[in-house]
């Protein structure tokens, strides 16, 4: 999950820092790609983590994951259209959750250690 986060990340900054359109597109799609672990990998340590959540567990990583699917890109949406609708400087909000991603899991890891 951490290198999941990190290539995460490095897709947010080249959407945002991007030239060319093209840039921004590969960008974009290695996002794509990245997050793809990012789902499971999360359920998988919480049931390793809290190995009685039971069924509250899951309801509560559906419902963040869901509020996590509305806010994130209402943020970025946002930042864009105070920045004089520059979705670059939105995309470039954005990489905080990814970030936080990366440093809860080695907070995470530092705990289990």
């Amino acid at each position: 999950m951490i290198a999941s986060g990190v290539l995460c990340l490095c897709s947010y900054l080249l959407a945002a820092f991007a030239k060319w359109p093209v840039m921004g597109l590969i960008g974009c799609m290695m996002c794509g790609f990245s997050v793809g672990i990012m789902w499971p990998g999360s359920i998988s340590t919480s049931s390793a983590w809290l190995p009685r959540g039971g069924t509250a567990l899951f309801a509560l990583l559906a419902l963040s994951g869901d509020l996590g699917g509305a806010v994130g890109p209402a943020m970025v949406g946002e930042v864009s259209h105070l920045m004089g609708e520059n979705i670059q400087t939105g995309i470039l909000a954005g990489i905080c959750f990814p970030a936080i991603l990366v440093m809860c899991v080695l907070l995470l890891r530092r705990q289990k250690n």
